[in-house]
């Protein structure tokens, strides 16, 4: 009688990952990462309340207007060291 062939952990690994769904920052539900307050889809739209700023790797972050210069400053950071981005806790 032969056993039943199983997936290696790598494998199990790859399907779970499929399987969850990943976050995307233009979903329902967006955080500055300058300060970490909950911004709506509908303040990206005119006029604009917040705004979507990238890093170099070409990675879109949503930020405040008014926290702009933070984000950039913390995008540079990222830039600089390759260490993921330091965000705000988020707050409602």
């Amino acid at each position: 009688m032969k056993r039943e062939k199983k997936l290696t952990k790598r494998e199990r690994k790859a399907v779970e990952q499929a399987g969850s769904p990943q976050p995307h920052h233009d979903s329902a539900h967006i955080h500055c990462i300058a300060c970490g307050r909950h911004l709506e889809p509908t303040e990206f739209d005119d006029p604009a309340t917040a705004t979507v700023v990238s890093c170099q790797h070409g990675t879109d972050f949503p930020a405040c207007i008014g926290c702009i210069a933070k984000a950039r400053e913390l995008l540079a950071e990222h830039d600089r060291t390759g260490q993921p981005v330091k965000t705000a806790s988020a707050w409602h």
